[in-house]
């Protein structure tokens, strides 16, 4: 259910807006802001099969480990093609880690598997804008109240909601002996060996949903926080999806990093005194939760550069707002 809530939001809030004209803002930012470059910095949080909270995992936010932050920064660009409706893409780059440790969840502890990916993603959506404060007349650096604003004032304010399609790259490492080692290459759970699951790829598909709150405070800059998240067609992220292979056999496969390997396949802890079962982490027990896609969000603090806005130098804007000729 939780996890589904950023569709539910961006659906919910795009059919209130298709609903209520007004809501939107009336100028015509397909001529009057036509173009945004945007930058934002934040943090990004992974929801899959590793970490998680103390209890029995889940596949939505309750299950989210609020020390396992990493940073997280983005650069975008975006032009409006109506005007109530952008067209958006993103160059986006964040860390996601988990680790098993952090939870006192017994099952996942004795697993004690962890992992740390850098992401690399591209986006492209849609996006939605709903005016949700401010005058019309402070587009035009106006006070209400009857004397110019300052340059730094807000002028709107407007909620957005976006979703669209991405494509990602990771690559999900564990650290050994002091070192961070790639875990595709190791196939730990028997990836292409006799019996083992195909090994995945480290480029994939993803959909971005999220919600945006920006303030204009004038005619060239804004600023805003974006909650977004990344539902992704794989459940490899963290390099767990299904069940154990035999460590054993895997040392036997792979003849250049065989021990490294068999370790980080299976490192338990094998707390049968916890009234774990001396055979949970035994070849065909499972590993992770194939049923359940990996994901993953940021959290950013943005800031938008508006330009080439429609500009007249014949015309000046008085008090009451109305146009006048200058002499």
């Amino acid at each position: 259910m939780f996890r589904n809530l950023p569709i539910l939001i961006a659906l919910f809030t795009s059919t209130y807006a298709w609903s209520q004209p007004n809501a939107f803002f009336k100028e015509d930012n397909s001529t009057k802001a036509p173009n945004h470059i945007e930058f934002a910095l934040g943090v990004t949080n992974f929801l899959g099969d590793l970490g998680g909270k103390d209890g029995i995992g889940t596949d939505d936010f309750r299950d989210l480990e609020f020390t396992e932050f990493n940073f997280g920064a983005m650069i975008g660009y975006r032009r409006a093609i109506l005007k109530n409706l952008y067209f958006r893409t993103d160059l986006a780059y964040g860390r996601v880690s988990g680790n098993d440790n952090l939870t006192k969840e017994v099952f996942r502890r004795n697993r004690n598997l962890h992992f740390r990916s850098d992401i690399f993603e591209i986006d492209f959506m849609p996006e939605i804008w709903i005016r949700i404060g401010g005058k019309k007349g402070h587009q035009y650096n106006l006070d209400r109240s009857g004397g110019r604003s300052g340059p730094w004032k807000v002028r709107a304010s407007y909620l957005t909601v976006f979703g669209g399609l991405g494509y990602f790259h990771f690559n999900p490492k564990a650290e050994y002996m002091g070192n961070w080692v790639e875990l595709k290459p190791l196939n730990t759970e028997g990836q292409t060996y006799p019996g083992g699951p195909e090994a995945y790829r480290l480029w994939g598909w993803n959909v971005p949903v999220g919600i945006n709150y920006m303030v204009k405070m004038n005619k060239k800059w804004g600023f805003g926080i974006e909650l977004a998240y990344r539902y992704t067609f794989t459940d490899y992220i963290d390099d767990v999806s299904g069940v154990y292979y035999n460590p054993a056999d895997i040392k036997l496969y792979d003849q250049n990093n065989g021990d490294m390997a068999a370790y980080l396949s299976n490192p338990s802890l094998g707390l049968v005194e916890e009234g774990i079962s001396s055979n949970v982490t035994a070849p065909g027990q499972q590993r992770g939760d194939p049923t359940d896609n990996d994901g993953y969000m940021f959290a950013m603090i943005k800031i938008d550069y508006w330009f080439d806005e429609e500009k007249d130098s014949r015309l000046k804007w008085s008090h009451s707002g109305k146009r006048k000729k200058r002499n």
